[in-house]
């Protein structure tokens, strides 16, 4: 059972590693945004908006992308977790195409969609206001 562990805890070390990247990420995120945000009140420079969708999406896709492989590790996780100690090969690879996940379905999860999502809309509300 010991190779067992130590897979299991390799495997649980990149889950931690992820969501702590994600984490970050929506640190960063908000920073940056408020900062932007902040810029463009001061400034008042429409253009500002452009640069605040850019980044907004980028900051969602990075997110997004530590969320799905977050979910991946999850998957093999589970997998080793069923298999017999005489199985354990140490393997870290995630690519199973029986389960393999769309990047989509972790762009549009709740937590990613309500903060991200709210941004992009509405910067796109402040840009179609601000155009006028």
């Amino acid at each position: 059972m010991e190779n067992k562990r130590q897979h299991l805890q390799m495997i649980q070390d990149v889950i931690t590693r992820m969501a702590s990247n994600s984490f970050l990420i929506k640190g960063w995120a908000v920073t940056g945004l408020g900062a932007l945000f902040a810029l463009w009140i001061k400034e008042n420079n429409y253009q500002i908006l452009y640069l605040i969708l850019a980044v907004s999406l980028i900051f969602w896709g990075y997110d997004a992308y530590y969320l799905w492989l977050e979910h991946r590790y999850r998957d093999l996780y589970e997998e080793v977790a069923k298999l017999p100690e005489n199985q354990i090969d140490f393997s870290m690879e995630t690519s199973n195409p029986k389960k393999e996940k769309v990047t989509c379905v972790a762009i549009t999860t709740p937590i990613l969609f309500s903060t991200y999502g709210l941004i992009t809309f509405a910067t796109f509300i402040l840009l179609f206001i601000n155009k006028k």
